[in-house]
């Protein structure tokens, strides 16, 4: 496996978890009501933990995507 077909991989990845990372963030700005209480029922807690739970994890998707999509693909394209 070369580099381009490396460089090409991780910039397909980079986009559809983008497309992920920012589906999910717009529906947590805009149906965080609902999203919280089904997490809160799921859970067996109240809504703001719900609120809590649902944060912490769309700030570790953005994290994970930063560092094991993002930095790899950048980095292929500066080596290309």
């Amino acid at each position: 496996m070369n580099l381009e077909i490396m460089r090409e991989f991780f910039g397909w990845m980079t986009l559809i978890n983008l497309g992920f990372y920012m589906w999910t963030a717009i529906m947590c700005i805009f149906v965080k009501g609902f999203i919280s209480r089904i997490s809160g029922a799921m859970f067996g807690v109240d809504e703001a933990t719900g609120r809590s739970i649902i944060y912490g994890y769309v700030g570790m998707y953005k994290l994970l995507f930063i560092v094991f999509n993002l930095v790899p693909w950048i980095a292929l394209t500066i080596m290309t």
